[in-house]
């Protein structure tokens, strides 16, 4: 007798590895959070030195980045608002009663140029600082004489390396790796926002929430070149390397100013 195969039920989609948890956090460690500022449904609560985050079910990303902020306490939080800490099975103490903020509102960012909003907690100012990093730039503010100069004697395959945009000023950003052998300001792009190179922002949020902030639309690129200015690159700025269009900016150029 043939025997009948195991029926195996099986669930539709990723299942959630967070029940409702909370953590609690050093209020010197909040910034660390700024990785979660765009993850939905998450809530703060201050309490004297410390910092409350909380949320409902979550999956394997979130509980990768709640374990790595740094001097978190995590906890499993039961439906009476008991805790439970991570790695225990007894209930110990419970969930501040608030008033909780949504993150997203909570952890403003003030950045160059930025405007506080009313009814928002105090903004971290984010600021240019040195950086052990070692990352190759991909971001050249080069003149337009020495772009110029480049594009007759460089290569076709290197220019199609390269895209440009002309500021009115007449510097040119070239965006591209490896970049050309030319003088000027060398930066490193993350992720859409270009600082120069050795340096970084502080406090350290992701690239994603800086483009939030000042406004950046997919494909633009947020030159941040000193610690007051930054410049917006729009998409459509931009424009493919080739000879004929490097030449037909840099005549357009001239003309400007005559």
């Amino acid at each position: 007798m043939s025997r009948l195969p195991a029926i195996r039920h099986k669930t539709e989609g990723p299942q959630p590895t967070l029940a409702p948890w909370a953590v609690c956090l050093p209020s010197a460690q909040i910034v660390s959070a700024g990785s979660l500022r765009l993850m939905p449904g998450i809530e703060v609560c201050a309490v004297g030195e410390s910092v409350w985050l909380r949320g409902g079910h979550g999956g394997k990303d979130l509980e990768r980045r709640l374990r790595g902020l740094p001097g978190a306490r995590r906890f499993r939080v039961l439906d009476d608002g008991q805790l439970v800490a991570a790695g225990r099975r007894i209930p110990q103490g419970r969930i501040p009663d608030g008033p909780w903020i949504p993150l997203v509102r909570w952890l403003g960012i003030e950045t160059p140029e930025a405007c506080r909003a009313a009814g928002l907690a105090e903004p971290i100012r984010l600021e240019l600082r040195r950086s052990v990093d070692v990352v190759e730039p991909s971001v050249l503010l080069a003149s337009m004489d020495g772009w110029l100069a480049c594009a007759d004697t460089c290569a076709r395959v290197r220019l199609d390396r390269w895209r440009f945009a002309v500021s009115r000023d007449g510097r040119v950003v070239v965006h591209g790796h490896p970049l050309p052998s030319l003088p000027g300001l060398r930066l490193v792009d993350y992720d859409g926002i270009a600082v120069p190179a050795g340096w970084y922002w502080s406090p350290a949020v992701e690239p994603a929430v800086v483009r939030q902030r000042w406004g950046l639309e997919p494909g633009d690129l947020g030159l941040w070149q000193t610690a007051r200015t930054w410049q917006r690159i729009a998409a459509g700025d931009f424009v493919q390397a080739t000879r004929a269009a490097i030449r037909a900016s840099a005549e357009g150029f001239r003309r400007d100013r005559s």
